[in-house]
């Protein structure tokens, strides 16, 4: 089971990636239901405002809050903007090394791959032609059946 924070994370990581870019701007009410489908966590806004506090203090991402104003001169509140860090993409690093570590146990390992050089056994040159190889087998004995496709 993983933790809240590694949900969040996941959660902002994969709206990111859809639209292909190093940020997001995700309403909270949509991360709340994300999470509840894809991660099975059914927390409440307030614990995913104090999650959110905890992985920008340590520095996974900036969140920017973006409002502006309607026709009226009020105050309009839009989605939040997490600009994803360093830290972030060290931590996806070493997740995907973590998975090709447990994954890769089935892998054959890559010096296996080449064959090493004092291994290497010389065979002794081919003969040219069939015929001197059938000699060479028969050693001057006569054979009954003379092969049709042998120039003698």
């Amino acid at each position: 089971m993983e933790s809240q924070k590694e949900a969040i994370l996941m959660t902002l990581i994969g709206v990111a990636k859809r639209h292909n870019k190093p940020y997001c701007f995700i309403s909270q009410s949509k991360q709340l239901e994300l999470l509840r489908r894809y991660h099975s966590w059914n927390i409440c806004r307030r614990t995913l405002n104090r999650r959110l506090r905890e992985l920008e203090d340590e520095g996974y991402f900036i969140r920017i809050r973006r409002h502006t104003e309607d026709c009226h001169g009020r105050l309009v509140l839009r989605s939040t903007l997490y600009k994803f860090c360093g830290k972030l993409f060290n931590w996806l690093e070493g997740l995907r090394r973590w998975i090709g570590r447990v994954f890769g146990v089935f892998a054959v390992p890559k010096w296996s791959q080449y064959q090493l050089k004092k291994q290497q056994v010389s065979l002794p040159p081919e003969p040219a032609y069939v015929e001197i190889l059938w000699k060479s087998s028969n050693q001057g004995r006569a054979s009954p059946l003379k092969a049709p496709y042998l120039k003698t």
